[in-house]
């Protein structure tokens, strides 16, 4: 898995790093609540910004992204659930 910063603006994604030279590849795009953006990437915001951003990934970043996972978990069921109703958490 390949992390790489954007700002989504205007209907356009807007990399704030240069993404991986790939033809093609399946990504996943979260967009985060603007207001509580803090709050959930505040224990790891110097860890973000120490991350070399687009490179493979190191055990020590893997568990930063596990941990990143967990806390945005809400927000992934929140999701799923409004994409199809059915799902249960």
């Amino acid at each position: 898995m390949i992390a790489v910063k954007a700002l989504y603006r205007a209907g356009e994604v807007e990399f704030l790093q240069p993404p991986p030279a790939l033809a093609q590849m399946p990504v996943i795009v979260v967009f985060l609540d603007s207001e509580s953006v803090e709050k959930v990437f505040a224990p790891t915001v110097e860890q973000l910004d120490a991350m070399d951003w687009g490179e493979p990934m190191d055990a020590e970043g893997a568990q930063m992204l596990v941990a990143l996972h967990e806390e945005l978990a809400p927000y992934r069921i929140a999701a799923t659930q409004a994409w199809d109703p059915d799902t249960e958490a």
